[in-house]
């Protein structure tokens, strides 16, 4: 394979040690594995070490500006962005090699097989990611403070290539995921001009429910796709709410950051 272009990976984390090892393993061939990292206690950067990543500090700048500023530090045009809970399946990334050495595409969409309590989801697959790019035709949307994407230039294909993602496995961590994601998207919101919607309070969780259990097919994993459902639905329930407490307080003289700490 020696005209296929050479591929960097690149990770921003910071107590990623539980996944590490496996998702560094998943990329083995690759020209070189850069992680940024913003303040790990744990095994992370050990890990990393062992995998002769290359480890760059960088404090917390957000998750777009973070991942841009990764992106930046890659030696190669190729590169495969993923998180430290992901893992590619085996053969994956051969599979990536071949694809990009036809040199006809700009980037590919990988699908999302999200664990949720120590399982699959079944059915919930179709949901694709810009996972793998050319650095020279792709940029972070950097105005984003959560829900980051990347855009890159068509033209775009997908492989049949299923990311193992453990980032939702337990109801407990994935809760506490949500609860900040749901503060940075009322913050972001507001940044945009948009201000609370009460009909939208009011009809939000039972809509995202729906579409989560029923169009996302979340049904067919049993009990665990109702209750992820439900989790996922009260996340879009949780952000509306705190949009209407900041705009609430702020009317009423609180001051709203203290009352978020």
């Amino acid at each position: 394979m020696a005209d296929t272009p050479k591929i960097s990976v690149y990770l921003i984390t910071k107590n990623e040690g539980r996944h590490l090892d496996e998702v560094l393993s998943s990329v083995k061939g690759a020209d070189e594995i850069v992680l940024v990292d913003s303040g790990s206690t744990d095994d992370t950067l050990t890990i990393a070490e062992q995998h002769d990543a290359r480890i760059i500090h960088q404090d917390w700048l957000g998750y777009a500006k973070q991942k841009a500023f990764a992106l930046e530090q890659c030696r190669n045009d190729w590169v495969i962005n993923l998180d430290g809970d992901e893992v590619l399946p085996d053969g994956a990334f051969e599979q990536i090699q071949q694809r990009v050495a036809e040199d006809d595409i700009n980037g590919i969409y990988l699908a999302h097989d999200d664990i949720f309590m120590g399982h699959s989801l079944p059915g919930h697959r179709h949901h694709r990611f810009r996972r793998v790019y050319r650095k020279s035709k792709s940029r972070w949307n950097t105005s984003l403070k959560v829900h980051e994407h990347i855009e890159v230039d068509e033209p775009l294909t997908h492989l049949p290539i299923d990311v193992k993602h453990y980032g939702y496995d337990s109801a407990h961590g994935y809760m506490d995921k949500l609860n900040k994601y749901s503060l940075l998207k009322a913050k972001q919101r507001e940044e945009q001009g948009r201000t609370c919607n009460l009909a939208r309070v009011l009809l939000i969780f039972p809509l995202m429910f729906i579409k989560f259990y029923i169009i996302r097919r979340m049904f067919l994993a049993g009990w665990r796709g109702f209750i992820k459902a439900n989790i996922d639905a009260f996340h879009f329930f949780l952000t509306e709410a705190k949009l209407y407490e900041r705009e609430y307080r702020r009317k009423r003289g609180d001051n709203v950051e203290k009352s978020e700490r």
